[in-house]
């Protein structure tokens, strides 16, 4: 690992600068959080697609009546214009189907109204959901059943469909995850346990059904109501019948289970439900799910939509929506590179208790080692870090300052961007940028606690590299603080 001493910048007279840079504002970083986009940036690679999110924390496209999409069969407007098998291959995650046994004894079909309009078996549906998660190791799609099956056909038709798939533990198992004790699971562990297809079920409690559960739609979720009347467009976020309160934070019952949010964003009352659709989908999706944050304090988990894939507004539609909200949603697992703030405390994510420390001054008085050290309360001069716009800059970036009021700063390594594990300096702050040594990109980054915890990445403008914590000397007196390629997902 390096530790260079090069002389960061050259040119003589540079502590006279100081001070000139007393006087300029600095600003905690916590206050920064408000003024900064979310990143559509990086995670460790190792977390897969949704980093650490619980499956209560991220967001899916989910549509409204699946299995009905062609009238060309039955004399009733449709609610998608593509299949189930397209719609996944779209970007549907959510299927809410009707099941019905028209026969008594199966088997149970996916029927419109009533027994005697049936599309398709579910047991056909089933195998497409199935085929479509085998070859897609990472996705996980969740069922809503309307049921009016009886219990031991549905449980039956399902039971042997998975188990002739050899897909038995896909049937997500919530005793596996003790989740109304402990809350929904992280999806990277779903992924990893394969337990990737989650049913719920109005008629009944929980029901086993194979190695899986059929969870109770409303001991588990939180709806919005859907009808609003012929021709009206959705508005507001009333809850719905049988739905517990919206702002619900712990289902009753149980003793940290998170509701899940479906947000219904389609009219049930229209004639043909194609008409308004694209109205639906577009701009007024975007509003709409703001209205219910209101309401929630928090994004939907599933955004149900008729015809998925139609909008009025360019570049917006179900699909687009939901993967902003991810952005947003994803969770960052503890890294070398993500920091958090308290106070004036930079305090790394990673290991126990380590904070970043303005360490000692080199022989010749011209600035000294950045390391980390134990954090401390109070916190000392040595420990304190704020963000500040230089004055010459006007492009967003920020000065990383020190108590004394020296800059974070990459060694000038003779004009040439060091690598990974260069140890990084405290030094006085320029009043011109030569190279952007001293100049960091701020980019606060989701850890969890829905939303509410925020770490930050320190990206700096000339290498590109994060300011990160070395985690071979993290248990030293005064370990390193280097920086290196930052994380990507």
């Amino acid at each position: 690992m390096r530790t260079s001493r090069a002389v960061p910048r050259p040119g003589p007279g540079r502590r006279a600068r100081l001070l000139r840079l007393f006087a300029l504002p600095t600003l905690p970083l916590l206050v920064l959080a408000s003024m900064l986009t979310a990143p559509t940036g990086a995670a460790a690679a190792d977390t897969g697609k949704y980093g650490y999110a619980r499956y209560d924390q991220w967001s899916w496209v989910t549509s409204h009546n699946a299995f009905a999409d062609d009238w060309s069969q039955l004399p009733l407007p449709p609610n998608q214009s593509q299949s189930i098998k397209e719609q996944l291959e779209g970007g549907v995650r959510g299927l809410m189907l009707d099941t019905y046994d028209p026969n008594g004894s199966g088997p149970v079909g996916l029927c419109h109204t009533s027994r005697v309009t049936c599309y398709e078996d579910f047991k056909s549906a089933v195998l497409t959901i199935v085929n479509f998660l085998q070859k897609n190791p990472q996705e996980v799609v969740t069922v809503f059943l309307e049921n009016y099956a009886s219990r031991e056909t549905l449980t039956r038709d399902l039971t042997s469909m998975l188990d002739a798939k050899g897909a038995g533990k896909l049937l997500f198992n919530q005793n596996k995850y003790g989740i109304f004790g402990n809350n929904w699971p992280r999806l990277r562990d779903m992924v990893a346990d394969d337990q990737r297809l989650v049913i719920f079920q109005d008629s009944w409690d929980d029901v086993a059904a194979g190695s899986g559960t059929l969870m109770n739609t409303w001991s588990h979720t939180v709806e919005n109501k859907y009808g609003y009347g012929t021709g009206n467009a959705p508005s507001g976020c009333a809850v719905r019948d049988h739905s517990q309160p919206l702002n619900t934070r712990i289902m009753p019952g149980t003793k940290n289970l998170t509701p899940l949010f479906t947000m219904n964003q389609f009219n049930s009352d229209a004639i043909n439900p194609q008409d308004l659709a694209a109205g639906h989908n577009g701009q007024a999706l975007k509003e709409r799910i703001e209205t219910c944050r209101g309401v929630t304090g928090r994004a939907p988990n599933f955004v149900a939509v008729n015809f998925y894939q139609k909008s009025d507004t360019a570049g917006v539609n179900p699909v687009s929506v939901v993967e902003g909200l991810n952005k947003d949603a994803y969770v960052y697992p503890p890294d070398p590179a993500v920091w958090l703030v308290n106070g004036k405390q930079y305090r790394s994510t990673y290991g126990s208790g380590r904070c970043m420390v303005r360490g000692d001054e080199f022989t010749d008085g011209s600035g000294g080692l950045v390391t980390q050290r134990a954090c401390a309360d109070p916190v000392p001069s040595s420990h304190q870090w704020t963000a500040t716009k230089p004055d010459y800059d006007g492009k967003g970036h920020y000065w990383i300052k020190a108590g004394n009021g020296t800059c974070l700063t990459i060694p000038y390594n003779n004009g040439t961007p060091p690598g990974d594990g260069t140890q990084l300096f405290w030094w006085p702050c320029e009043t011109k940028s030569f190279s952007g040594s001293q100049l960091w990109n701020v980019i606060p980054v989701n850890l969890g606690a829905g939303g509410q915890e925020r770490g930050y990445y320190f990206i700096n403008q000339w290498t590109g590299k994060c300011l990160t914590l070395d985690p071979s000397t993290s248990t030293a007196k005064a370990g390193k603080v280097t920086q290196a390629s930052c994380p990507s997902h």
